[in-house]
C-alpha cells in the first residue's frame, strides 16, 4: 500500500518490454514503502519479454503484474497517478516524453537496450549487463534524500546516471 509520502518514479523506454520493466521490478523490490514504481513505453511491445522475466525470476525479483504499456496510459484522466519523477531509459523516450501533469522531475539514463542484440549469447549478455547497470542505479536511488520538484533531486537523479 503506498502512502502520501511515497515517492513515484516512472521509468519510460521505448517498448516496455525489457529495461523500464527490470527498473520497475528492481525499484519495487528494493525501494519498499518508501518509492511506488511504474513503467511504460512510447510504443510499447504486446507482451513483457521473456528473458526479462526469466532474469528477474532467476534474482527471486517478484514478476507478478508485470505487463507492458504505453505512457498514454498514465495519462488518461481516470488513471492520473501523481508522479513525481520520470527516468527516460531509451533516446527515443527521451526526445518524446510528453508534458506531464505536475511537471516532475525528468532525467535521463542511458541504458543500452538488451533487445537489439541479434545473436542469442549477445542477448543473455546485454541482459546481465542492463540489470546489473540499473541494479546499481536503483541501489544509489534508493539512498538518496528525497525532495519533490527540487534542484538538488534533479542533480542527484543526472549523477546516478551516470554510474556504468
Amino acid at each position: 500500500m503506498f502512502t502520501y509520502n511515497t515517492f513515484t518514479v516512472l521509468f519510460l523506454s521505448t517498448g516496455n518490454a525489457a529495461r523500464s520493466i527490470l527498473a520497475e521490478a528492481l525499484l519495487r523490490e528494493k525501494g519498499g514503502e518508501r518509492f511506488n514504481a511504474r513503467s511504460a513505453g512510447q510504443r510499447p511491445l504486446s507482451d513483457v519479454n521473456p528473458h526479462t522475466l526469466a532474469l528477474l525470476a532467476s534474482e527471486g525479483i517478484a514478476i507478478n503484474g508485470l505487463h507492458s504499456k504505453g505512457w498514454g496510459e498514465f495519462l488518461a484522466s481516470s488513471h492520473i497517478i501523481k508522479i513525481d519523477a520520470i527516468v527516460t531509459l531509451s533516446e527515443e523516450a527521451r526526445a518524446n516524453c510528453p508534458a506531464w501533469p505536475g511537471d516532475p522531475v525528468k532525467v535521463h539514463w542511458t541504458v543500452d537496450d538488451p533487445l537489439s542484440a541479434e545473436k542469442p549469447d549477445v542477448m543473455e549478455w546485454k541482459f546481465r549487463k542492463c540489470f546489473n547497470t540499473l541494479e546499481a542505479r536503483i541501489g544509489r536511488l534508493i539512498k538518496i534524500r528525497l525532495a519533490r520538484k527540487s534542484e538538488e533531486l534533479l542533480l542527484q537523479l543526472k549523477d546516478i546516471g551516470m554510474v556504468v
